[in-house]
């Protein structure tokens, strides 16, 4: 499956979680892109989703991982989406590969850290709150960091606290597409 197949089928059909997602395609192929690279990274790759909200993310994780033993655990302090039930849960129950899938409900900064070949970061959008997220993760992190709301003049705590990571060194940007920026680690973080 391609990326165009997936928005095709992403987008159109009522078990896939039509429009259950909160990016905009060109940062969901930014997202799907990353995303792909892990399956070429090695055998133990984990992929941690931090906000997991209408779950239509975690749908485009699976599609782009597809066919291989790529881990996704998707952390969201609140079970499911706050206002409405999606089909991306739908979807998810009924995929052929859910064992890749592990669907946490628990606070994404005081999780038990496990070794990962990526990390996506769309939750708690309060400066405080990202800190916490990125220092939590952060060595264990061994790939690219994506991480949506970056320069969204709503989330300034997202662009100020990445904007201190790159100003202090642990990161820099490989690239950004809308409000979806992709980061590369340079070192761990230092208590």
């Amino acid at each position: 499956m391609d990326f165009e197949d997936c928005i095709t089928l992403y987008r159109n059909s009522n078990n896939a979680g039509g429009g259950c997602y909160q990016i905009k395609n060109h940062e969901a192929k930014l997202l799907w892109n990353y995303a792909k690279q892990t399956k070429c990274v090695g055998k133990e790759n984990t992929i941690l989703e931090i906000g997991r909200y209408r779950a239509g993310s975690l749908v485009l994780l699976a599609m782009a991982t597809h066919d291989s033993k790529v881990k996704i655990v998707s952390v969201d302090i609140v079970d499911g989406c706050r206002f409405c039930y999606t089909d991306a849960y739908d979807w998810l129950n009924d995929y052929e590969e859910k064992e890749r899938i592990d669907i946490r409900t628990e606070n994404s900064h005081a999780m038990e850290n496990v070794p990962l070949s990526m990390l996506f970061v769309d939750g708690d959008h309060l400066y405080e709150g990202v800190k916490k997220d990125f220092i939590h993760h952060w060595n264990y992190l061994n790939g690219p960091c994506l991480a949506h709301d970056y320069t969204d003049p709503t989330c300034e705590g997202v662009t100020r606290f990445i904007d201190e990571w790159i100003e202090d060194g642990y990161v820099e940007i490989i690239e950004q597409v809308g409000t979806l920026i992709a980061l590369k680690k340079l070192k761990d973080y230092e208590k």
